[in-house]
């Protein structure tokens, strides 16, 4: 588990900002990292590989995201920690942020479009004004 990804998830529902969970592993392995979150997930959308044509990079698994949660995609937030996140979010129309998870640099994952990248969702949460998140 990341550094302060429970806290940044139950941020967000408490200050009602929506959030979903869009993730190109197939359910069966999605599930378990979802159930390690130990949040209520009651009313998150969960979008698995399994539920769109194409996995990232093409942007379906964003716009199912979007779709689900009722949000214009151009007004969406995606977080990510890959080339390829940032990259199916270009394609999507959405902002791209990232996190240093992912094995990839910070240089790397300015130059696929991230408007910014922090260390982890801790890092995001206390810079979390910076995308917007705020009520």
């Amino acid at each position: 588990m990341l550094p302060g990804a429970r806290e940044l998830l139950r941020y967000l529902t408490r200050t009602g900002i929506p959030w979903a969970i869009a993730t190109s592993c197939r359910m069966k392995a999605a599930g378990r990292v979802v159930r390690s979150l130990e949040i209520d997930l009651a009313g998150i959308p969960v979008i698995t590989r399994d539920m769109v044509a194409y996995a990232k990079p093409d942007p379906d698994l964003f716009l199912a995201a979007a779709e689900a949660l009722k949000v214009d995609i151009k007004a969406a937030c995606v977080v990510g920690d890959s080339i390829w996140d940032m990259l199916a979010a270009r394609r999507a129309g959405a902002l791209g942020v990232e996190l240093l998870s992912g094995g990839y640099g910070q240089d790397e994952l300015e130059r696929s479009g991230a408007y910014r990248v922090y260390g982890d969702p801790a890092d995001l949460r206390r810079h979390i004004d910076e995308v917007g998140g705020r009520v």
